[in-house]
């Protein structure tokens, strides 16, 4: 029996997560698969250890006060690890915890796959080289990212994005969004809802002044966050839901997002947005002097150039972005240009079928005998 550990901590990671498990189960139902998470994973399949992604820490005073449970955690995790002699372990995102936790995983003999890079080209370059020393196979989902690892020697495939298999059966040509819904998507974790989803009641107070049969809703991602969001919202007549955030990219007109990969969700189904994001001082501050990239939205980075308007920071204030959401909100010519740019990046990204490849890599790793002889050389699956 296949027996194969997860380490996942966001809530995004928990989703795609959910995907390769059931690909696996369905390449393999008697693999074995434990590990940390979120609820999805758990529905697909999965032991739960920790919820670590229900948690979803993020930014440096968060990692700082909860310091002693993300230390427990780890500590437990690599005494798992040790007891149980996975045959792989599959990280997800979350670099801060999973690229230590892959130090130890290496030097325990187990083989590592991380499926979905760190942003090395983004911040903190220098990984590139510790995952080179850890990591036997890097499984990639943007196209760029293969050539940063084969020109460090590390055994990587370029899978495709994940998104594109939620998108694929529902994508819409514009006729669904007649109808005025709003979407704001404000992040799942507690901090930046708090910070964030102010500012977006804020412009849906001016939109709804312009638009009065426009309506406006949340997807949220558990019943804690929705209880959140209606408390900030307070009369403001905002609709909220469990999940359900494909099916109000489906039909909304314009959306305000955090960044994050809500931002990419939004592009693949030609919904024109504004990004809007705030952290702490401090952590803006420690970012402003790590993050070596113009844009922090993926459609942008994709893009190479600005193609959704972001408000960072300071810049994350209702009188910004009304205007900027006004115009695309109407049939103007920002808003048509806007729809071309998504349909360039979403080019960009080849097809769907991410979480099927990823999961032949992960069971490939898994079966290998010789990976305790050192990492072996990968070819492109998609090539």
């Amino acid at each position: 029996m296949t027996r194969i550990f997860f380490s996942a901590g966001e809530s995004s990671g928990d989703m795609h997560g959910a995907n390769v498990i059931r690909a696996l189960h369905a390449l393999d139902p008697d693999a074995a698969c434990e590990g940390l998470g979120g609820t999805l994973m758990a529905e697909a399949g999965m032991t739960l250890h920790c919820d670590l992604a229900g948690r979803a820490i993020m930014g440096f005073t968060e990692v700082v006060r909860s310091f002693g449970f993300i230390r427990t955690l780890f500590n437990e995790t690599i005494d798992r690890l040790r007891e149980s002699q996975p045959d792989c372990l599959v990280l997800i995102d979350y670099p801060g915890f999973n690229i230590r936790l892959a130090k130890e995983a290496r030097a325990l003999g187990i083989p590592v796959v991380y499926y979905i890079s760190p942003q090395v080209w983004a911040w903190k370059k220098g990984r590139i080289k510790t995952l080179a020393r850890c990591v036997n196979k890097m499984l990639v989902i943007l196209p760029f990212e293969k050539d940063l690892y084969d020109a460090v020697g590390v055994p990587c495939v370029y899978v495709g994005h994940p998104l594109l298999d939620h998108v694929e059966a529902a994508t819409t040509d514009g006729t669904e969004k007649n109808e005025t819904i709003i979407g704001l998507l404000p992040g799942s974790r507690e901090q930046e809802i708090r910070r964030i989803l102010p500012v977006m009641i804020e412009v849906a107070e001016a939109i709804r002044k312009k638009y009065p049969e426009s309506r406006f809703a949340v997807p949220c991602v558990d019943s804690a966050r929705e209880a959140q969001v209606r408390a900030i919202a307070g009369a403001f007549p905002l609709e909220t839901t469990i999940g359900q955030t494909s099916a109000l990219l489906k039909r909304a007109r314009f959306c305000m997002v955090a960044s994050g990969t809500a931002t990419l969700e939004t592009a693949l189904y030609r919904v024109p947005m504004a990004v809007l994001y705030r952290v702490t001082p401090v952590t803006y501050a420690l970012a402003r002097l790590l993050v070596r990239i113009e844009f922090i939205a993926m459609v942008n980075i994709l893009a190479g150039k600005s193609v959704v308007p972001e408000f960072i920071q300071h810049k994350a204030k209702a009188n910004l972005i009304v205007p900027a959401a006004l115009r695309l909100i109407s049939d103007s010519p920002e808003r048509q240009s806007m729809l071309d740019g998504l349909d360039s990046v979403r080019k960009t990204l080849g097809g769907p079928g991410a979480s099927e490849r990823a999961a032949h890599e992960i069971l490939a790793s898994a079966r290998d005998t010789d990976h305790a002889c050192g990492i072996r050389t990968m070819t492109d699956s998609n090539g």
